[in-house]
């Protein structure tokens, strides 16, 4: 199997709807979502109907898809400790949205367990932790239920490998950035990888970021697509959603 593996689409149906595209084309089986469906861009609902199209084997609930069904039944936002700007455009998504979307928001799981592998939005430990750093996966190796795991929510392309060498554990990470876009998964052993964002990459590079990953051969690919950032911006000022969403897009951040 060959799996379309994205998340952090953050209500950017333009990026998404880019990424979709250039899957087709390069081909895959199923496709598995990590979460963040709405927050930051003013395309909530075309975000939803294009991840709903997919029909992913794995629709995973991140942070924001979780504020927002904490605000949709009568929650406090303060207890998810997020930032204004995160709190204000998801309450701008929540009335957006309908109760078939929001529904469709409540069915995602916090982690699933499929062919080999597993996901999480963020991380095994907890759901919404940060695997940013060798430590960070680590720490998170105990909790990973399978070889390999599926996390975002850095928004950053990235793998972290460990394997067991003479009682010891050695750990490797790669950026996929530059020239290198794809890795193999030794045999014997485990690793997070993480597909960046689609919807706001932060690695320095504005292109949307997703991967595929054939299960037979653990073969990870990341792969880069460029699409209208410029109508995004402006749709975001017309809309008048928060200027550093808009200049953040151009740069990567």
């Amino acid at each position: 199997m060959r799996y379309l593996v994205f998340g952090d689409v953050h209500g950017n149906a333009p990026a998404l709807s880019a990424v979709v595209a250039d899957a087709r084309r390069r081909g895959y089986d199923a496709a598995v979502f990590l979460g963040d469906l709405v927050g930051y861009y003013p395309y909530p609902c075309e975000a939803l109907d294009l991840v709903r199209a997919l029909e992913p084997v794995v629709a995973l609930r991140g942070n924001h898809d979780e504020l927002l069904l904490t605000l949709a039944n009568g929650g406090d936002p303060d207890a998810a400790d997020e930032e204004p700007v995160v709190v204000e455009v998801v309450e701008r998504h929540l009335g957006e949205l309908g109760e078939t979307e929001r529904r469709y928001l409540d069915g995602m799981t916090a982690r699933a367990q499929w062919d080999g592998w597993a996901a999480a939005h963020g991380g095994f430990r907890r759901p919404f932790d940060y695997l940013m750093t060798l430590a960070d996966a680590e720490e998170q190796l105990e909790h990973l239920p399978a070889p390999v795991g599926f996390v975002g929510h850095t928004h950053v392309p990235r793998a972290h490998v460990s394997v067991a060498h003479e009682g010891e554990r050695l750990w490797r990470m790669i950026d996929f950035g530059g020239a290198r876009r794809s890795y193999r998964v030794p045999p014997r052993a485990s690793a997070f990888l993480n597909p960046g964002s689609v919807g706001q990459p932060r690695d320095g590079n504005h292109f949307a970021a997703y991967a595929l990953f054939d299960a037979e051969t653990r073969q990870f690919e990341v792969n880069r697509v460029p699409y209208d950032v410029g109508s995004v911006i402006r749709r975001v000022r017309r809309a008048g959603y928060p200027e550093r969403l808009a200049s953040r897009l151009l740069e990567g951040r």
